[in-house]
């Protein structure tokens, strides 16, 4: 089997909302054996959603980044790994709000995937999406913790027509999240997706879905031998041509890959570098910002 050697970019716009929800830590040193990539998107209409998915998103980094600092030691102990580091986390965002950091309720959805020795492992909590593009074909990986499921059985089943259910309200109600509480349901598969050259992964939040899944497949199929940050840039911009009226923020980690023996893609403007950042830089940034004053006459702590 050929050797492959992962490339990432994360990118992401706040689309017409006030302020970014959405947080995303990821880390693929180039000619490192493991690449680790974590989003989190803030439940939207929550106060301090966005103070929420930092948490979730720095604790569950630096949880996987320390445990799987021995590559071979993640591949063995990936399917206990992952649920330790979204427990760790989840415990942290609880003792948050015990402490007035954040109010309660907040929270988010969390996609956690690590590329190591040409294999993909993953966990996710809520809608945001996980997909694999290969051969010209997109697929989502990742199940939707949200009532979309419900609303498409209905669809098929001719309770409501297609175009009712795609705008259905309660399309993007969240059936589990990560909260500090229970979380309801969690997708973490046992074994790992063997990847092939030629693959892009995707992590994004759920404002990716303003492009139906065969125009983000188009947008992959043109741009995926430019590498990861053309990959990424492409997506953003098409939900940008969209131009919904309402449309959420929108993050994207695009991980290409390719056999060792092939070229690298053209270098990437400095605008939008490959995800090649050492982790004591990024979640150093996600951990000061989430310590310092998020506004203006911070709470008292809680009782």
């Amino acid at each position: 089997m050929a050797e492959l050697i992962p490339e990432a970019t994360a990118l992401a716009d706040v689309g017409r909302r006030d302020r970014q929800e959405d947080s995303v830590i990821a880390d693929f040193s180039q000619g490192a054996r493991l690449g680790l990539a974590v989003l989190s998107d803030g439940m939207g209409g929550h106060e301090d959603g966005d103070l929420a998915s930092r948490v979730i998103a720095a604790e569950m980094f630096s949880e996987l980044f320390f445990s799987g600092a021995q590559p071979d030691a993640l591949i063995r102990e990936a399917p206990q790994l992952f649920p330790s580091a979204l427990e760790i986390a989840n415990r942290r965002l609880r003792t948050h709000a015990r402490e007035g950091v954040v109010s309660d309720g907040s929270g988010g959805t969390v996609i956690a995937v690590a590329v190591v020795n040409g294999a993909l492992h993953w966990i996710s909590v809520g809608d945001s999406p996980l997909y694999l593009w290969r051969d010209g074909l997109l697929l989502r990986l990742n199940e939707a913790h949200s009532m979309a499921a419900q609303i498409d059985l209905m669809v098929r089943a001719g309770a409501l027509d297609p175009e009712e259910g795609r705008t259905h309200p309660q399309r993007h109600w969240l059936t589990s999240a990560v909260t500090g509480a229970a979380i309801q349901a969690v997708d973490c598969p046992k074994s790992a997706l063997a990847l092939q050259p030629g693959d892009v992964v995707i992590l994004a939040s759920d404002g990716l879905n303003t492009l139906p899944d065969e125009r983000i497949g188009e947008v992959i199929r043109r741009n995926r031998d430019v590498g990861s940050q053309r990959t990424a840039q492409a997506l953003i911009e098409a939900v940008r041509e969209a131009s919904a009226p309402d449309q959420d923020n929108v993050s994207v980690v695009a991980i290409t890959l390719r056999a060792a023996e092939d070229p690298q893609p053209r270098p990437a403007p400095a605008a939008a570098r490959p995800c090649r950042q050492g982790f004591g830089a990024v979640l150093g940034r996600l951990v000061d910002a989430l310590r310092a004053p998020a506004r203006s006459g911070a709470r008292q702590a809680r009782p």
